[in-house]
């Protein structure tokens, strides 16, 4: 008998949404949003050289995940030396990868429960990206 995985899909965040997408995400006070986008800034600013700051998309799951990604156009090289990656990646791939990150760390320092729902949603949606074995060396 074989089981047949529903595809999980993204919705970008509007415009007019966006001021709600992070506490609705992260949850918590406001406080804890801020300290989220700024740990994914830092982690993406750790990883590429590439990255000089910008706009960053927002993005819900429909397995009710989510993640950030930027705005770039093109491929981004992405170095990550805890695990010695080296590539390049999609802006969205990349986001994938920064975003599992800093779940993974809200995880474990300020919302054990609500992030380890989080990051596995994520990593979920990873396994159906089509760029999955780069996001999976990015965060081995």
């Amino acid at each position: 008998m074989s089981q047949t995985i529903k595809k999980i899909t993204k919705t970008e965040c509007p415009t007019g949404l966006r001021m709600d997408f992070l506490p609705n995400a992260v949850g918590g006070n406001i406080v804890q949003c801020v300290k989220y986008e700024h740990l994914t800034f830092a982690f993406m600013d750790k990883a590429s050289p590439d990255y000089g700051s910008g706009f960053w998309n927002f993005y819900s799951l429909s397995n009710g995940g989510f993640y950030m990604a930027p705005e770039i156009d093109g491929d981004i090289r992405m170095e990550w030396e805890d695990n010695y990656f080296e590539g390049k990646m999609s802006a969205d791939a990349a986001g994938i990868s920064i975003s599992l990150l800093a779940q993974n760390y809200f995880a474990w320092h300020v919302n054990r429960e609500r992030f380890a729902d989080k990051y596995h949603q994520l990593l979920d949606y990873a396994a159906q990206h089509k760029e999955a074995p780069a996001i999976y060396r990015f965060i081995d």
